[in-house]
């Protein structure tokens, strides 16, 4: 009876806590996992201020396409030739380029024009969007 005691007093002294290579190897392990979600967070950084400065050239140059289309076929921002905005903050480059009766002979009487933005993302980078449309003489 006497044997009985000792050996069930060594079984739970022996699976009691946890030793000091198992902590060491669980946080290893956690720490590997940290590290990971950190550089997911870094990518989805990266990854969202690139997709906000294509947002903020894609609605500069929205803007620009409805407001030349609300002018009159012969103002002055619709003359034959290269034109340029200032843009606030100086990051951004607006330009629009004026061609008259591009599509041909067949077709007169109508404006293509392509605005362009262009912006400088960290000194590294640069995104350029382009949008194309006609104004015609009605």
């Amino acid at each position: 009876m006497g044997a009985n005691r000792i050996s069930a007093r060594h079984r739970t002294a022996a699976s009691e806590g946890f030793s000091l290579i198992e902590v060491l190897v669980a946080m290893a392990i956690f720490s590997i996992g940290i590290l990971a979600v950190y550089s997911m967070q870094i990518h989805s950084i990266r990854g969202n201020t690139s997709a906000r400065g294509i947002t903020e050239n894609i609605t500069l140059a929205s803007a620009k396409v409805e407001e030349l289309l609300a002018q009159a076929y012969d103002h002055a921002d619709l003359d034959v030739g290269l034109h340029q905005a200032t843009v606030p903050g100086g990051y951004q480059s607006l330009q629009w380029q004026v061609s008259e009766d591009c599509l041909g002979g067949d077709f007169q009487g109508h404006k293509c024009v392509q605005v362009r933005v262009t912006s400088v993302a960290s000194g590294l980078r640069q995104k350029d969007i382009r949008i194309d449309f006609v104004k015609s003489n009605i």
